[in-house]
Order: structure tokens, then sequence, then C-alpha cells
């Protein structure tokens, strides 16, 4: 089959599309056009030459709104509501939008030309986020883009850190126990958080890798339940209770020495990692404060002078 009737019809519309740009930019004006901007409890207002796109006249102007791709409708981070304006919705921006979205006006600021005045509703970065989490239409290849004075600079793509050998081969032996189990992701998590007394990152990945959910539902139940930590902590969790009854009957001493006995602050850990110091506000034995609890042992009419020998029984 020869190439040549390919070649000649694909030389045409490049030909008809240079044209149509010529023309767009040489013989049709615009004028200036009025634009209205709402974002959170700010308004703001300015005119610009018609003709461009709304994200080029957004960032001249000084509004602060968020793309990540350049202009090129590959991010879905440049949504705006268009209140009046603007046009129809194009092609390119369906995938980013839900029928919701489309309905209420919401459009790609990069996408949308001003040719008209027009008032738009910026969203807040949040609420822009959730969207695309839910439409799942985000791309994780791509990375952040700035623009400082005239200047492109990208936010370097974050270095994922490696899982052990031996932790992935314990993290993947409680994964097959649960990958073919609707909602088993809070039980897998308990189960490797007490491998491991915390969740680190690759855990998080390789547990929606494996149980075939996405991230952003793996990390959100961790950071829910006060039973998982993202971070390392001791072997032993002591617990302070700072509640109204403990409190006034000495609490606030013992939560100070143990700091001093151990060297850390609520919310550290010791280095050789056998204590971690917690403080909460009950431990559901008002009748016996002051009151600590070690793990799950609790010690109740708890004094001062109980503490070194506390330690020493789980050192």
């Amino acid at each position: 089959m020869s190439l040549v009737p390919i070649l000649i019809i694909s030389l045409i519309l490049l030909v008809i599309t240079i044209l149509l740009i010529i023309a767009d930019t040489l013989l049709v004006s615009y004028g200036p056009c009025r634009i209205t901007v709402h974002q959170e409890d700010q308004a703001k207002e300015f005119t610009v030459q018609g003709g461009g796109f709304l994200l080029s006249s957004l960032t001249d102007n000084g509004v602060p709104i968020t793309s990540s791709c350049g202009g090129k409708a590959t991010c879905g981070y440049c949504k705006v509501t268009v209140r009046s304006g603007g046009g129809h919705i194009l092609p390119t921006e369906e995938i980013f939008m839900s029928r919701q979205e489309k309905l209420s006006g919401t459009r790609l600021a990069c996408q949308v030309k001003v040719k008209e005045d027009m008032e738009i509703y910026i969203p807040d970065l949040l609420t822009t986020v959730r969207s695309i989490v839910e439409n799942k239409s985000y791309d994780p290849r791509l990375r952040w883009r700035f623009i400082k004075t005239g200047q492109e600079h990208y936010l370097p793509a974050k270095k994922l850190a490696a899982l052990p050998r031996k932790q992935k081969r314990q993290v993947l032996a409680v994964l097959e126990e649960f990958e073919d189990t609707p909602g088993a992701v809070v039980p897998a998590l308990q189960q490797i958080n007490e491998t491991f007394n915390y969740l680190p990152e690759p855990i998080l990945r390789l547990t929606a890798e494996r149980l075939h959910i996405p991230l952003s539902e793996v990390h959100r139940l961790a950071t829910f339940y006060n039973a998982f930590s993202l971070k390392p902590k001791g072997r032993n969790i002591i617990r302070v209770c700072n509640g109204t009854s403990c409190y006034v009957k000495g609490g606030r001493r013992i939560l100070q020495t143990i700091q001093t006995r151990l060297g850390i602050k609520v919310g550290e850990n010791t280095r050789d990692l056998k204590f971690s110091l917690e403080t909460v506000t009950c431990i559901g034995c008002c009748g016996q404060s002051p009151v600590i609890a070690v793990n799950e042992d609790i010690y109740g009419y708890f004094r001062v002078s109980m503490i070194d020998e506390v330690l020493r029984r789980y050192s």
C-alpha cells in the first residue's frame, strides 16, 4: 500500500491548521475582555486582550492557579467553574470531568479561550484533587511545574524508598491471605503493623498494589486509626493519662519524670526503640487515677516512685 495519499492528506490538514491559526490570530480581533475571578472569599477583576487562553490570562495577572502540565490538558489541575462566557466544553476536557462538574460549568483554564467577558470561580486545590481522585484521571508520571519570574521550574520526582527483601517477603505473606477478600485492608494493615510496629510508605504502596485499591484509600485508613503509625514506634508504648482526674492527682509530674528518665519528649522514641511516649485524655480507669499504660498493661494509683521499676520490667 502506497503511503503517498496519506502523506498528501496529512500535509493538506497541516496547511489548513496553520491557516486557521493565522486567521484566528491576525484576522479575528476579540478586543478587550473583562475577567471577574472569585476565589474563596476574594474577588478580583481585570481586563485582558481577547484571543488568549484563560490560564495565561490568570497567571499573567497574579491569580494563583495550579497547573503541572504546562497547559497541555493532561493533568486536570487547572479546573475553574465558568459562570458566564467561555463557550462549550471541549473533548480534551471531558476526561477530567464528572457528570456533575460538566453540568455546573467546570472547565480547564488551559483550554478556555478568552473571547468575551467572563466570570469564573476557582475552587481550592483540595477540592480539585479530590475530584481528580474520584474520576481516576490522575497521571502519576506527571511532575509539578512552576513558573517564577518567567522561568520554568520542575519539582524533582521523589525517589521512592525500597523495601528490604526480608520485609517484603513478610508483607507479601500477609497480603496473600487477604488478596481475594473484599474489605480486608484494615485487617491486613493490622497484621503488618503488629510485625513492623509502623507502616512505612513502601508497605502502603505494596498493599495498594496487591489488594488492587488506590494508594489514597490505603493512606486514608492508615492515618485514620490511632492504632496505626506512619513513623517508627518503640517496642513498648507508654501512654500517660492527661485527663482531668489524672492531671490534678500528679499526672503532669509523672509525665515530666518519665521524659527525664527516657530522655525523650511526647511523640518521640528512645534511640534503641525500646520505648515510645504518648499522652491520652482517658484510659478508662478514672477511679484509679493517676494512671499510665504500657502496651496493654494498665497501672493505676501510679506514683513517681514506681517509674524506675516499671521501666526495668520492659527493658
